[in-house]
């Protein structure tokens, strides 16, 4: 049996671990179900502390060539409302991301078995037993879960409802329209969602929408989504002409429980990490740093000696009014009666956009506190 941990997905926040463990002089194993880099429902922001985090790992994602992002835009019907971001950002697609995280945590020391999904994760007589799809078995003292939305069957989160449904899209856009998005996020409000339009790098630019599951069914998919979405908003409808998607499909997952902290005490020596210890909804496009930071602090608290509980602990506390905000935020946004109200205001009153964005980070990088035991 390891005394090593496993850790279960190698996106930011198992990548992000397996980095800080392998810099201790140990020799993590990273199980990841993909054989490559592939492109995740996310929204692909990167905000200055998930930046910090990321050059502290050993990536840099201006060389990446990361796009850069200074301002937001919130949109409703035909209204708009602009304010500077209070902090630098990029745009840089999961894709680019996780293999430059992958590639500095094997280069640290991790063991990547990529291409393996896991079956079942199981404890008995005080370890953990992971078996994949093809029949492996590991064993180990300690867990790290970082299987970012998804849910293992043997460890669900709970839900106390369907949550929404997340769905993303690389566009080529035209030359207009992506001149006019240059620099900027734009958070389009539409009754039911919202979806965010920002650049990634290499010139593409990424949608990443967030709706209620009933109007994603009465809208019929994801053309009747689009369409929807542009006779709501000109500005939108305007920006995605011309575009070329350049996926297949979208990318989309169901039941994302936006606002989930985990709260019980879990089973002695599972860690959980990134989303699966909390969900930030994704207006908010702080998720990478929550992840980052989630995986730093387990590895941490694990070298020192503080068990999952206290970990967890600490974490709840430390993004708790994040979380809080961000929820509002969310529900409000969901919300088509709420949302003419906000739009108004945010026109009135911009700074109130940089307010809500400086609140819903997470504590500055160098910042953070270590695990309390009580």
């Amino acid at each position: 049996m390891r005394r090593e941990p496993l850790i279960i997905g190698a996106g930011p926040a198992g990548t992000a671990a397996a980095i800080t463990l392998a810099r201790a002089g140990h020799r993590p194993i990273l199980i990841e179900r993909a054989s490559g880099p592939t492109g995740k429902v996310c929204g692909d922001f990167l905000s200055t502390d998930t930046i910090q985090r990321l050059r502290a790992l050993g990536v840099d994602p201006a060389a990446l060539g990361a796009a850069k992002i200074h301002c937001v835009r919130l949109v409703n019907g035909e209204r708009i409302a602009e304010s500077p971001l209070p902090f630098p950002a990029l745009g840089l697609s999961r894709r680019i991301l996780d293999a430059a995280l992958l590639g500095e945590a094997e280069r640290a020391g991790a063991e990547l078995r990529a291409g393996q999904t896991v079956r079942r994760l199981t404890r008995e007589s005080g370890h953990w037993t992971v078996q994949t799809g093809d029949s492996n078995l590991f064993t180990a003292e300690t867990v790290f879960l970082a299987t970012g939305k998804h849910d293992l069957r043997d460890m669900p989160r709970p839900r106390a409802n369907q949550g929404a449904i997340g769905m993303k899209m690389y566009f080529a856009l035209a030359p207009g329209p992506a001149k006019a998005l240059e620099g900027a996020i734009e958070l389009i409000l539409f009754p039911g969602g919202y979806a965010g339009l920002q650049h990634v790098e290499g010139g593409q630019v990424v949608l990443c929408v967030a709706i209620q599951r009933p109007r994603f069914q009465a809208f019929g998919g994801w053309p009747g989504l689009l369409a929807a979405i542009a006779a709501n908003s000109r500005r939108f409808a305007t920006m995605l002409s011309g575009a070329r998607p350049l996926l297949p499909k979208p990318l989309a997952v169901a039941g994302i429980p936006y606002g989930y902290q985990v709260r019980a005490a879990p089973a002695d020596g599972l860690f959980r990490l990134g989303d699966q210890a909390a969900v930030i909804p994704s207006l908010t496009g702080d998720g990478m740093a929550i992840a980052l930071h989630s995986g730093a602090a387990a590895a941490a608290a694990w070298l020192t000696g503080f068990d999952a509980a206290a970990y967890h602990m600490t974490l709840r506390r430390t993004l708790a009014p994040q979380m809080r905000l961000a929820s509002l935020l969310h529900y409000a946004c969901m919300s088509a009666a709420i949302q003419a109200a906000a739009i108004r205001t945010a026109a009135l009153f911009p700074a109130l956009l940089r307010q809500a964005a400086s609140h819903t980070r997470i504590r500055p990088y160098g910042a953070d506190r270590p695990p309390s035991r009580g």
